[in-house]
């Protein structure tokens, strides 16, 4: 019994050790073990279709008892889960999002929970993380402790036939429910997930163990067997979806946006190399991304590395130089390359670039005869006036875009940030006569 405790309280730390050192030293990895159709996801699903294996075995047997309910709802319940983590078979096999789970899911997947949940925030996820918070830790932490105290109401629960999990799984259930709530904004729902999973899995096993009477060993081996097969399971799914063209080429779109999104994740803590890390991986799928190019060299500038910065820039110069001679007239990308050259010091290119980005964005505003038309130019226009230092005059067209295209997020953002900073510049009265048109 000691070498089983040992090893599921041992595998539980193990897992949580795992993520937490990828996430400082090995931001690559930590990705592939949380990120969707990757290795840390199937184990996940494989954990899930082990408990309801498990708990169909404990449904089925006659000796189970009071506790067959039990066992019944579980087998359901993780069936269920593991149809959801494949997207009912979606992931798999490559289907088309049907219709309806296109128009209504967070995610654009056919599955049912992210009806309500996904990668945005909503009052129904919030409900139901802390929901799922409190039910992990009542019944994996409290509920198996009261019971080895004796206290009446988990002796109650156990009587209408509630399976305790064993108390070493315990640091699996309470890692499991912190997680959950993404205290550290790390996407650490999905490591609640894995061990979760494989908690309940192991909680079905154990019953089927003890009533066909295992000897320790037995016990120990069908645990780590278990484990075993579901890390490979997990593997080798992973490895197939990367060997078919159209699966990779969705799952290569995810870890882009994956990387990107974790950029801004390790901005938040200031680990500049885990965000040049991460952003060069972003530049292996997506190359010739100016904005990307300049974002590493920042990082790079922060970590004390002026040559490694100077290198993505100059490469951000090449890649507008191509750009712009391949349309002298292309309005963004002649403010990008004013944008390169002047991380590199050079103020005669960035006045050239960015002059000549400014004529043809006015030219066009004044052109426009609709008012999204208007907007756009007016919001290009003033990306080019801050290039040629008429900061004034940007903020006064950041503010024509936003109240020409009202609804447009980017617009309302680019206009409030300019007006701040511009009021940090000037004082208040002065900024004040800016607004108007």
């Amino acid at each position: 019994m000691k070498f089983i405790t040992f090893y599921l309280v041992s595998l539980s730390f193990a897992i949580v050790v795992f993520y937490a050192v990828a996430a400082v030293y090995f931001p690559q990895l930590y990705i592939f073990a949380t990120y969707e159709d990757m290795y840390g996801e199937w184990g996940q699903a494989f954990f899930f279709l082990a408990t309801f294996i498990f708990s169909t075995l404990n449904a089925i047997n006659s000796a189970t008892g009071r506790y067959r309910w039990f066992f019944m709802l579980l087998a359901l319940a993780s069936f269920y889960t593991f149809m959801e983590e494949i997207s009912w078979g979606q992931r798999l096999l490559g289907y088309d999002t049907p219709e309806f789970f296109a128009k209504h899911s967070y995610q654009d997947e056919a599955n049912l929970h992210n009806l309500l949940t996904g990668p945005v925030e909503s009052w129904t996820k919030t409900a139901l993380t802390y929901l799922i918070t409190l039910g992990l830790i009542g019944y994996g932490v409290i509920f198996p402790i009261a019971l080895k105290m004796q206290w009446k109401p988990a002796l109650w629960l156990a009587q209408l036939g509630v399976v305790a999990p064993p108390l070493a799984l315990l640091p699996a259930f309470l890692f499991g429910g912190l997680f959950e709530l993404e205290l550290f904004s790390f996407n650490e729902a999905e490591v609640a997930e894995l061990l979760v999973a494989m908690a309940m899995s192991f909680t079905a096993l154990n019953f089927w163990l003890q009533q066909h009477q295992s000897s320790p060993s037995k016990r120990l081996l069908y645990f780590m067997v278990t484990t075993v097969v579901v890390l490979v399971a997990a593997f080798i799914t992973t490895q197939t979806l990367l060997h078919n063209p159209r699966q990779k080429a969705e799952i290569t779109h995810r870890l882009a946006n994956g990387y990107d999104k974790f950029a801004d994740r390790y901005e938040r803590y200031d680990h500049y190399l885990a965000v040049a890390k991460v952003l060069q991986y972003y530049d292996q799928l997506k190359p010739d991304n100016t904005v990307v190019l300049r974002r590493i060299a920042d990082n790079y500038e922060l970590l004390g590395n002026p040559e490694k910065a100077r290198e993505f820039l100059y490469r951000a110069i090449e890649v507008g130089l191509k750009r712009v001679n391949k349309d002298p007239d292309n309005v963004p990308a002649n403010i990008s390359l004013a944008k390169s050259y002047h991380r590199v010091k050079r103020p005669e290119k960035v006045y050239f670039y960015g002059a000549h980005a400014y004529d043809i964005a006015l030219q066009r505003y004044q052109e426009a005869d609709n008012n999204r038309d208007k907007a756009y130019w007016a919001y290009w226009l003033a990306k080019a006036c801050e290039q040629v230092n008429k900061q004034p005059e940007a903020l006064k067209y950041f503010r024509r875009a936003y109240k020409l295209d009202p609804d447009n997020y980017r617009y309302e953002r680019a206009y409030y940030q300019k007006r701040h900073l511009m009021e940090n510049y000037y004082d208040e009265d002065w900024a004040e006569r800016l607004y108007s048109d």
